[in-house]
């Protein structure tokens, strides 16, 4: 193939694959990416910016710390959000999602068929969507995976002409920074990236150049991720999140990986490690210290099996390639992908099909019962007319915003803080929580700790209950006491 058909080949190939997961997501993943309570959040987050005209600085929304300081570095994901979902409805916001991540797949594809032919970059495809799927849910860092894709691609390229990327990428960077935290994490590759191009350079001159490149480059980078309206101190935000160890614990995505809540990624790993070992893959270091990185930080929280899915491809695929140069020709060969007709049909009809499956699929879309989403519970709130503070479920706190409540918590583990988070988890804590906080009532899942305690509380009566939630109100003039 010419240079020219060889390009039309490797986006065609992109299109198709991307095509294909947005298919599959909205047809066998709509639940799972629409249940998230922090989706009712952002909602409504976006509507609040979307109405003052500007960024919110504290705890709006919130029953307990309504003035505490609130880094809302996700606020552009949040507008996104409540622009579709008022427009579009739930549909709209599952076809953005299933979007997001087709173009990742799909640009993911695109990059490495150009230096591993059509099978390899569909089997890798594969997999990585293996491992984004575990965590697939309508959240900002689902926007932020195209641009890590984007922005990784490029510096493998840069790094194989032995250069640095071109300035103009670094705008990528405002548009992340402004998406979701992740982007420390695209900052703290092109710092590995130029360290491996000082590294590899073969003199101290090619050192000092390389190290000048990649030193602007960063510059420019760090300079463009610090346009948000938080300014340079949203820099510090991921970094500070990181100390937030005891609020970030109850999170159930920062918990470590396990074969029970992150299957995939072990499958993965099993497989890599098997092909690695029988084909005796050697990796230079420098890419093997960014491989164990993204792996440890895998196994560290389950929501980084999708960095290390998208990111290994691009990383290792020179590698790949090498092993591959004594394979069959029918690995690398596009056969009948090489005519141009052919990739015009194949890129228009994967288009088309996209097209019909949003108008068809995601028409008329409502978000069914989830544990996220206690409707009935507070339907029978307001016919009562239950007013004051309540104390919830965390994973209620989006949706009672949501419906217009202050809630006693949510998921802005960040604003609440490791002391916080520390009393409100501990289950002992209750009866201190509900005297200090002046609670009215209190609605949490039944399986809660705490449901079983407050049937044993004085002057507590469970005026609701069903399969999501039971709801407890103070009776008039009881004061709060420890169990009997």
């Amino acid at each position: 193939m010419s240079n020219v058909d060889s390009s039309r080949a490797h986006w065609a190939l992109g299109v198709a694959i991307g095509a294909v997961v947005f298919y599959v997501t909205l047809v066998s993943f709509n639940t799972q990416v629409l249940a998230s309570q922090d989706l009712y959040l952002h909602i409504s987050v976006g509507r609040w910016i979307l109405n003052s005209g500007h960024v919110p600085d504290h705890g709006i929304f919130s029953g307990s710390m309504p003035e505490a300081p609130w880094v809302a570095h996700e606020w552009l994901a949040s507008v996104g959000f409540a622009y579709l979902y008022d427009h579009l409805g739930w549909g709209g916001v599952l076809a953005a999602t299933s979007l997001m991540l087709a173009l990742a797949i799909g640009v993911l594809t695109f990059d490495v068929a150009r230096t591993l032919g059509p099978l390899v970059a569909i089997a890798l495809a594969v997999l990585s969507w293996g491992l984004c799927i575990n965590h697939l849910v309508a959240r900002p860092h689902v926007a932020a995976l195209p641009l890590m894709v984007i922005w990784l691609a490029a510096h493998a390229r840069a790094r194989r002409k032995d250069r640095a990327p071109p300035l103009v990428l670094a705008l990528v960077m405002t548009l992340w920074a402004n998406l979701h935290g992740s982007f420390m994490f695209g900052l703290a590759f092109t710092l590995l990236f130029a360290a491996e191009a000082v590294f590899e350079a073969e003199s101290p001159r090619q050192a000092r150049g390389a190290a000048a490149q990649w030193g602007l480059f960063l510059g420019a980078a760090v300079l463009a991720a610090a346009i948000t309206p938080q300014g340079p101190g949203g820099l510090l935000f991921p970094l500070q999140m990181m100390g937030l160890s005891a609020a970030l614990g109850t999170v159930n995505e920062w918990q470590p990986s396990t074969v029970i809540n992150n299957a995939p990624l072990y499958a993965w790993f099993f497989l890599l490690l098997f092909v690695s070992l029988l084909q005796g893959v050697r990796v230079p270091i420098c890419r093997l210290a960014m491989f164990m990185l993204l792996l440890y930080m895998a196994l560290a929280h389950r929501r980084h099996a999708e960095l290390l899915g998208l990111a290994t491809p691009i990383l290792l695929q020179h590698v790949i390639a090498e092993k591959l140069s004594a394979a069959p020709s029918v690995v690398s060969s596009w056969g009948a992908m090489a005519r141009p007709a052919v990739q015009s049909a194949v890129a228009g009809i994967a288009l088309s099909v996209a097209c019909l499956s949003a108008v068809v699929l995601c028409r008329d879309v409502t978000r069914g019962p989830d544990k996220f989403t206690p409707s009935m519970a507070l339907n029978a709130v307001e016919a009562r007319g239950i007013k004051g503070p309540v104390l919830n479920a965390q994973n209620f706190g989006g949706y009672m915003i949501f419906r217009g409540y202050r809630p006693f918590i949510d998921g802005r583990v960040d604003m609440y803080g490791n002391e916080f988070m520390l009393k409100y988890t501990a289950v002992d804590q209750l009866p201190a929580v509900l005297e200090q906080y002046h609670i009215a009532w209190t609605i949490f899942e039944p399986s809660n700790p705490r449901t079983i305690l407050m049937d044993h509380l004085t002057g507590w009566s469970r005026i609701y209950a069903d399969s999501t939630a039971v709801v407890y109100l103070r009776q008039a003039g009881a004061s709060h006491q420890p169990p009997g």
